[in-house]
């Protein structure tokens, strides 16, 4: 297999030019387990590992390599060593669970981002959910794409998919089902050969039993759900890169049980189009749409135009986002001060060091 069949482009070429004088070649993360990795260099899986000096330059969990990622390796005598990574054209990305504020990157140089829901009660479907991953995936470059499983045993499917198309914006809503494999082949045919897409969404909504019907084979383990709330059972627990049947790539990633933002206030307003055009008549440009008078946000919402639920949700993402440019900010400020503290200790070293 051909490294192109993986999804090189002629972009990449370019970004490689200068690891290829150094005598690296280029492979794809296509496995990953807590950074453990396998690497595709396009004659087929090989584990690989970053080396060193990566490890002694990396400032963050986000510099080291995600599932997706084009990296630059040397042969290490039956694995790959990692030693630089290419530059991302796609991420997406949360931020990390826990009081830490660091960026989480689930998948990276994707081309689409499928939001998987399952109609079969509980909160597998959740319009409110849906509004905050089509955010994340705009925030990293990525096009959404909503897909509805388990169509078949909707109690009203055509409610659920006039409801997403709602939000979608220019997002495309497919209603397919694993089990029969109702929409399966619409689904696939929307992308291109070679294209990257990744699955993402809850527990329980059916991803790995959507990706076997996709790749027409028994591929990956189905799990099950629990019967009190319809919530599933993690079902992949590594994240993997698989070819299907016409080419196209697809990672699966585990299940998120929640999914703090990590972006800015761009990509929500992307995802709330109708909100942000309304702002730009508020009477204060500087407007919270939370009671100013002449809120033009406000307006809608009071005319039923934008729902309660929709307005309450993009004031609660608007807030995320404003707190984590506060904690970003802060975080920043912090680690200048600490760089700026160890430089001086090193100059103050040096200079005893060498003194006469």
């Amino acid at each position: 297999m051909k490294i192109e069949s993986l999804g090189w482009k002629a972009a990449n070429d370019k970004d490689f030019e200068e690891f290829r004088k150094q005598g690296f070649i280029p492979a794809r993360i296509i496995r990953e387990t807590r950074h453990i990795y396998e690497a595709d260099a396009g004659s087929g899986a090989v584990q690989a590992q970053v080396s060193g000096r990566f490890i002694f330059e990396s400032e963050s969990r986000a510099d080291y390599p995600t599932i997706g990622d084009w990296v630059a390796c040397r042969d290490g005598g039956g694995i790959l060593i990692i030693e630089e990574l290419l530059p991302r054209k796609s991420r997406f990305s949360r931020k990390e669970a826990g009081v830490l504020t660091e960026e989480q990157i689930i998948a990276a140089n994707i081309d689409y981002l499928c939001i998987v829901c399952g109609l079969d009660g509980g909160r597998n479907f959740s319009l409110r959910g849906i509004e905050r991953y089509l955010s994340m995936a705009r925030e990293g470059g990525a096009s959404p794409v909503i897909v509805l499983n388990k169509c078949d045993i909707a109690e009203d499917r055509a409610k659920a998919v006039s409801e997403a198309r709602n939000i979608a914006g220019n997002a495309q809503v497919f209603a397919v089902s694993a089990l029969t494999g109702e929409g399966v082949d619409e689904l696939l045919n929307k992308f291109d050969p070679f294209s990257t897409i990744a699955f993402s969404g809850p527990s329980g909504v059916g991803k790995s039993a959507l990706v076997n019907s996709l790749l027409g084979s028994g591929y990956m383990r189905t799990g099950t759900q629990r019967e009190d709330d319809l919530r599933g059972r993690h079902t992949t627990t590594h994240k993997e890169l698989v070819v299907l049947r016409n080419g196209v790539m697809l990672i699966d990633t585990p299940g998120l049980r929640e999914l703090q933002l990590w972006g800015g206030q761009e990509s929500l307003d992307s995802s709330f189009s109708e909100i942000a055009q309304a702002a730009l008549n508020c009477r204060f440009s500087d407007c919270s749409h939370q009671g100013e008078p002449g809120c033009a946000v406000v307006k809608l919402v009071e005319s039923g135009a934008i729902t309660e639920a929709r307005y309450k949700n993009y004031l609660d993402m608007k807030s995320e986002l404003a707190y984590l440019e506060s904690r970003l900010s802060e975080k920043g400020h912090l680690d200048r001060k600490k760089k700026e503290k160890d430089l001086s200790r090193l100059v103050k070293l040096y200079a005893r060091d060498h003194k006469k």
